[in-house]
């Protein structure tokens, strides 16, 4: 037994032989632990943030992370542009919503903007997985603090300035946006248009440690989560094209896509078998594709033209403002025509449609159609105007003579004053023009002038160009891939035009672009049409009526003309010559020919009575 007098507070030291005074308990000194490791294990957790949440989790946790759940959260804190296509039940909200309560804790001060379709549903959405999050991971969602639960609000932040919301007004600043269900469609559909113009400006908050930007945090980060929707939708064709080009273009980090169908859940053990069963059975194939097999689809039923069919067929890199100069390419220059009262947004187009042979023998009798040049604008005051602004644009696309340039014009109602006006003797030294086969307006052709007007006369069954041959035609060229539009890469497409006139000043550039977005426009006219089965006949529908198709419509007649001129191109190749022909030609030998394909009976009865 120790000798001595022990008292309140103290306690026998083996080590010394003697009672001695018992240390007090005092808070752990960080400033004393080495610090370069300290950060070391930060920066690991920041790069791995599904390690850093299983340190937290609960032992009566319900959730566990399975392989695809750890993938997003590593894509989401590593990549500064990411799009997640994911199936129903994959614990998209959740996962986002742990990933970036993950990064508020180990960024002090991040301001995370949160927006979806609708604001009530997200709100919702967002709470359940908080509380969620609060049994799975309490020492995690202890850091943060739940500091508005409105049915149209959820707010969270730490007390280290991290913040985690859904308001987001116009001039605030943030670190990152989040858009869930960026691809949403229908009356609840995502509001693009308030994403793009209120909540993206305010991500412009850089991270910065010692008055310098974090090299380690991806800056202005932007996260898109959603099921799959159309391919006309703006989340698809802009914001997952543009995440995709940073992946496979930008520099190291820069961008991220990945989709994950119901397959990944499955095999993952995220969902059983019973519950694809069951979605199979409710979901319509349509439904199936786009949210169990993450696939973008079409917009409807019956399009005119498929989504796949035309993204490949936007493969033309360079436009053209004029004749290339080969003097074996054949232009088409195609007008829609528009009053100058107009109702809505009607407006002029012209598509410049240029034809080449094909090298091979499987396409010998077809032309390639490129579609180098287009242009939408208000129609002028009057038919003079037009006309005058249509002669112009064919001219540039003309050699000397001119004679392999054609002008299609619908020349119905307002049309037909336009054609008078193009046939009418000119001041400027130009020649005058006049109808191919010259079958229409014979009575004011003018002496010496280009047979190079093709004046279309659309319509149901019997019309000289029935809607329908040109809708079949125009369908059949695309899926075969004979029609080629601008690309869709805008700048690239300017900067291959600039390259190869060598254009090295940036005031020419609105006007090469031009043509690109009008391409882009012209792409979004087709995806609003669909084909419906009229009696006898086909025609074309617009699903929305506020979406005009004048560029498709001189798509279409310049289509049109290229069909004419195939055929008379394989008349001319494969025509067997017979031993009367010398006799017949000597004896018509002045007569005015009229090709079939340019006029009506009608129209062939009243040139022979002319004669």
């Amino acid at each position: 037994m120790p000798t001595g007098y022990a008292g309140e507070g103290k306690r026998f030291s083996q080590k010394l032989g003697r009672w001695v005074t018992k240390e007090k308990e005092k808070a752990f000194d960080y400033e004393e632990v080495d610090t370069e490791s300290m950060a070391f294990l930060i920066s690991f957790f920041r790069f791995y943030p599904d390690y850093f949440a299983d340190m937290f989790r609960s032992e009566k946790a319900e959730y566990g992370l399975e392989l695809p759940q750890r993938l997003m959260m590593r894509i989401l804190v590593r990549y500064r542009n990411t799009f997640i296509t994911g199936v129903r039940g994959l614990t998209k909200t959740y996962i986002m919503l742990l990933t970036k309560m993950i990064e508020g804790v180990l960024y002090p001060g991040e301001i995370i903007k949160y927006t979806a379709p609708s604001q009530k549903q997200a709100a919702n959405l967002a709470r359940q997985a908080f509380h969620q999050i609060e049994k799975d991971y309490p020492p995690l969602a202890a850091m943060w603090h739940l500091r508005n639960e409105r049915d149209d609000m959820f707010r969270i932040e730490t007390v280290y300035g991290s913040e985690f919301t859904m308001y987001s007004p116009r001039g605030s600043n943030c670190s990152q946006t989040i858009a869930e269900e960026i691809g949403q469609e229908g009356e609840d559909g995502f509001d693009m248009a308030k994403y793009e113009k209120d909540i993206l400006p305010t991500c412009r908050l850089v991270r910065k440690v010692n008055q310098k930007p974090d090299r380690t945090h991806p800056q202005l980060k932007h996260a898109h989560i959603t099921n799959a929707s159309s391919k006309q939708n703006r989340a698809y064709t802009e914001h997952r094209n543009a995440a995709l080009k940073d992946m496979l273009y930008g520099e190291k980090y820069e961008g991220y896509v990945v989709d994950m169908s119901w397959i990944t859940a499955l095999i993952c053990q995220i969902r059983d078998i019973n519950y694809i069963k069951d979605q199979k059975s409710k979901l319509t194939p349509l439904d199936w594709l786009r949210e169990m097999c993450a696939r973008y689809t079409g917009t409807s039923e019956n399009p005119l033209i498929s989504d796949e069919v035309l993204a490949k067929s936007k493969k033309l890199l360079c436009m053209e403002s004029h004749h290339c100069g080969d003097r074996n390419a054949i232009y088409i220059v195609s007008h829609d025509v528009s009053y100058a009262e107009g109702k809505k947004n009607a407006k002029c187009s012209d598509v410049v449609l240029k034809l080449t042979e094909f090298e091979g023998i499987s396409k010998r009798d077809k032309y390639r159609k490129q579609a180098v040049y287009i242009d939408a604008y208000d129609p002028p005051k009057t038919a003079y105007l037009q006309a005058q602004k249509l002669k112009s644009l064919w001219m540039r696309y003309c050699l000397s003579g001119g004679e392999t340039t054609y002008l299609v014009i619908d020349a119905q109602a307002y049309g037909s004053e336009i054609v008078e006006e193009l046939m009418k003797p000119t001041t400027d030294g130009t020649p005058p023009l006049c109808c191919i086969g010259h079958v229409r307006y014979s009575e004011i052709e003018q002496e010496g002038a280009l047979p190079v007007i093709y004046p279309l006369k659309a319509g149901t069954r019997g019309a000289t160009d029935e809607d329908a041959s040109m809708i079949r035609y125009a369908q059949v060229e695309f899926e075969q891939g004979n029609v080629e539009l601008l690309t869709g890469s805008i700048l690239d497409g300017m900067e291959a035009y600039k390259r190869k006139h060598g254009i090295k000043t940036e005031k020419s550039n609105a006007a090469i672009i031009s043509p690109y977005k009008k391409s882009e426009e012209l792409c979004a006219q087709i995806a609003n049409l669909k084909t419906k089965v009229s009696g006898l006949t086909l025609k074309e529908e617009r699903k929305s009526k506020s979406i005009q198709r004048d560029i498709w419509s001189a798509l279409k007649y310049a289509l049109r003309m290229a069909q004419i001129l195939e055929g008379e191109k394989i008349k001319k190749k494969y025509k067997k010559k017979s031993s009367w022909s010398d006799v017949i030609d000597k004896g018509t030998d002045g007569i005015r020919k009229v090709p079939l394909a340019m006029g009506g009976i009608r129209n062939r009865l009243l040139e022979n009575r002319k004669r």
